[in-house]
């Protein structure tokens, strides 16, 4: 069973308004989505450019609530500059499109470089979230059942999340690298002559898929699939899954029986549910899926999968175990309307909180350096102290400690960068 890690967290930037999604690609920067129609650039070290990659303000239906919710670089972004951005039109559909960074500066990008991709109809409530590549390079594409999902409505009442006619409540899966403006992927499940149900469907079940994410290493895909008022769930579907899943809903929430369907229907249920507003004394709950840890910086982190949720703030995590039992942790960590998780090319994780407008980045607590220097320097260390027999400590990737005639005692290290002895340098673990 892995070993729980303690989970911190660090400002890395602010100055956004309303942020919704949080990508990465090539060049190590990050670029947040906004809701009113904008996608900002970070640098590595946290600074927000003054220029927006991409304005769609005046495309979106609403710039305060319904506008941009997901953003996905083209795996090839490099050579080719290719990007997908998922928004709300101003007659309430919202379309998936791809959008091209200018050759002359890769800062920015025309919106007259927008080719829709395709077009999803809703007259409001649950449309999903964010949109994301697979290892398949294929476009995965999460929408909502349509329903407004007000405390104490019946959710999903015209049944449209296991409509296979209906694009809605499900995963599409697009193979966007062929045909015009896209073509299907061969192993589609539903690619039949006549069977009216759309090619582009890959899962069903779902009320609102908020955030879907893939892990960088295996390919697995998780998600967050907000509850109506008893059951947030985590869904989980290995890598290489024939498609046809159904999430359940609204048969279930969660593992819960909530509308009478048939029994001869194969569900998959969620590798993780929790209490939602009904069960948790009438406090509101709304999961965000957030992402699996592959970074290099903190190992005791590696391989757990990170999420939040909108209401409560708190950050929580889970980890497959060999025997695929699970280990759950709730960190104590808690944000004001954490909104997504994002991981930059490093694979190191980062949460964006709403109404803030910051991003956050994941750490763990342990006292790390901060720049290359002597272990008896404070300025080598993020504490800006001396690291004691009671702490752990992590050398950071790139960055070289010397100990020098020195005899050091630490609880425990993590050695991502790298350790110097010279002369009668010791040092001294005590975990």
């Amino acid at each position: 069973m892995a070993q729980p890690a303690v989970v911190q967290v660090q400002e890395y930037a602010s100055g956004l308004t309303r942020p919704t999604d949080i990508a990465s690609t090539h060049d190590g920067r990050l670029y947040v989505g906004e809701v009113g129609g904008k996608i900002r650039i970070i640098s590595p070290a946290g600074a927000l450019l003054p220029l927006p990659l991409l304005d769609i303000s005046h495309k979106v239906r609403d710039t305060s609530w319904d506008g941009l919710f997901g953003l996905a670089f083209h795996p090839d972004y490099a050579s080719n500059g290719y990007f997908f951005v998922k928004y709300i039109q101003k007659d309430g559909n919202f379309v998936v499109s791809r959008f091209q960074r200018d050759a002359e500066n890769p800062d920015f990008s025309n919106p007259a470089s927008e080719q829709i991709i395709i077009t999803v109809p809703y007259q409001g409530g649950h449309r999903a979230g964010n949109i994301a590549f697979g290892a398949d390079g294929y476009l995965y594409i999460p929408t909502g059942d349509g329903e407004a999902g007000g405390r104490g409505d019946v959710g999903d009442p015209e049944g449209v999340a296991q409509n296979l006619q209906s694009l809605k409540g499900k995963i599409l899966r697009l193979d966007i690298d062929q045909g015009t403006p896209y073509s299907i992927p061969p192993t589609n499940p539903y690619i039949s002559d006549g069977n009216n149900i759309p090619d582009e469907i890959w899962a069903l079940g779902l009320r609102n898929p908020w955030r879907i994410s893939f892990d960088k290493q295996t390919g697995d895909l998780w998600l967050g699939d907000n509850g109506q008022d008893g059951w947030e769930e985590i869904d989980f579907t290995p890598a290489g899954a024939a498609g046809g899943i159904n999430y359940g809903w609204s048969c279930y929430e969660g593992t819960h029986p909530y509308n009478n369907c048939p029994t001869d229907i194969s569900f998959t249920e969620p590798m993780f549910e929790y209490p939602g507003f009904n069960n948790n004394g009438n406090q509101p709950a709304s999961v965000i899926g957030g992402s699996v840890y592959r970074g290099q910086r903190y190992p005791s982190l590696y391989g757990w999968y990170l999420f939040t949720d909108h209401a409560s703030g708190k950050i929580s995590s889970i980890y497959r175990n060999p025997d695929q039992t699970i280990t759950t942790i709730d960190h104590g960590v808690q944000f004001s309307n954490p909104v997504a998780f994002g991981e930059d090319q490093a694979g190191e994780l980062y949460v964006a909180t709403f109404f803030e407008g910051k991003i956050y980045r994941i750490k763990t607590n342990e006292t790390e350096s901060v720049q290359s220097g002597n272990w008896s320097t404070s300025s080598t260390w993020s504490c800006h102290c001396l690291p004691s027999g009671t702490e752990k400590v992590l050398v950071s990737p790139g960055h070289t400690v010397t100990i020098q005639d020195q005899s050091p005692q630490v609880r425990g290290l993590h050695v991502v960068g790298q350790v110097e002895f010279l002369n009668e340098g010791i040092l001294h673990l005590t975990d």
